[in-house]
């Protein structure tokens, strides 16, 4: 009944809840909105390739975040070799300042032994006071100050350099620290973009796909409603139409719309898992069609509602437990108790209840149980 119930469509909306998942938790890491559409309920190529290039641009979209990623992680990685090579240069300099320091403790010393054996006392004092004079004096309180002074100021020094080597290695040291954790998200960041984008491309590579065989579908389909807009404009030529007659075949019954193509056909159907209790005769929509043999008109509507699925519909009684059913007009020109013949122009081809293409679903039922109407035709 349904015209657009192809394998491969079913199969596309078997598989919607998967997909669905997998994208909406793909988008959800990139930071990304759900797609608009859905892309698994698309029944026309054109709304196939919409979604097609909104999942296109959100690749896109992803590619710029992706250069930003890689731009923060080449930083973090720049930042944390130059915080490796400032500790390092930190610790050397910690290194040369306690060896200055050693070198100055030796001189120190050797100094203090000088001065202790050339006075024999352990007074620096008694270099001094060893002068023969004021001048001689001052000038040798002067020398020994300086040198005094010189050594304290060297020793200051070289604790100040060791102090400032060890605060410049500990604060490169935590900024290494910081740049590692940088690098590790920036890395995760670029991870989790490039397997969004490898989801997405995926999905993208698929509906692509599709976009090509449902074209193919939709040409199929356009060619066959032109053949049978041609038959009838002929057929009414002929004196079709609203209540001209039109018989086709040498069956059992007259065919219901000859210059339809078949798109479904009457039985089991593996893709959908269900039973297709009649034919569906594809064509353009207000194509006529006919009653395919005389009897009454038992049930018709032409009220454009859903019906069960039927959208505007008739049912005819032909006796001896007969019964034919015309299901998804777009008109119907009969009424209930109205008598028909045979090839009569009863309603137009549509696209009403359940139903994702013109065409016209012909049934036919012996006791009340469907079977094949090729076999009537």
């Amino acid at each position: 009944m349904q015209s657009r119930n192809t394998p491969r469509t079913v199969c596309r909306r078997a598989a919607a809840g998967a997909c669905a998942l997998v994208l909406a938790g793909s988008l959800a890491v990139a930071g990304l909105p759900p797609l608009s559409g859905g892309a698994a309920y698309a029944e026309t190529s054109a709304e196939l390739q919409a979604q097609a290039d909104e999942l296109m641009q959100r690749i896109d979209a992803l590619q710029t975040d992706l250069n930003a990623a890689n731009d923060d992680y080449d930083e973090a990685v720049a930042a944390h070799e130059a915080a490796v090579a400032a500790a390092e240069d930190a610790q050397q300099r910690m290194e040369d300042a306690e060896a200055q320091l050693v070198v100055l403790q030796g001189q120190l010393g050797e100094r203090a032994v000088s001065m202790y054996k050339s006075g024999g006392s352990s007074s620096l004092l008694d270099v001094v006071l060893g002068t023969s004079s004021f001048d001689e004096f001052l000038t040798a309180w002067d020398a020994m100050q300086r040198i005094i002074d010189q050594d304290a100021a060297l020793v200051q020094q070289t604790k100040d350099v060791r102090a400032e080597a060890e605060a410049a290695y500990e604060e490169h040291t935590e900024q290494e620290r910081v740049a590692a954790e940088e690098m590790q998200r920036a890395d995760e960041l670029r991870s989790e973009i490039e397997a969004t984008q490898a989801s997405l491309r995926a999905e993208a590579d698929k509906i692509t796909e599709e976009i090509a065989e449902l074209q193919a579908q939709e040409e199929l389909e356009a060619e066959a409603a032109r053949q049978a807009a041609a038959a009838a404009e002929a057929a009414q030529s002929q004196g079709g139409g609203p209540g001209g007659s039109v018989v086709s075949g040498t069956g059992q019954f007259a065919h219901p719309c000859p210059s339809a193509s078949i798109s479904s056909s009457f039985g089991y159907r593996t893709f959908d898992n269900s039973f297709h209790k009649g034919v569906d005769f594809a064509a353009g929509e207000g194509t006529p069609y006919y009653a395919a043999d005389s009897g009454t008109v038992i049930y018709a509507t032409n009220d454009g509602s859903y019906n069960g699925g039927a959208g505007n519909w008739i049912v005819i009684s032909h006796g001896n437990g007969l019964v034919t059913k015309y299901m998804h007009s777009s008109a119907v020109y009969v009424s209930v108790g109205q008598q028909v013949e045979r090839g009569q122009n009863i309603g137009a081809v549509g696209n009403t209840g359940n139903s994702f293409g013109a065409h016209l679903h012909f049934q036919v039922e012996l006791n009340g149980v469907a079977v094949d109407p090729m076999g009537y035709l």
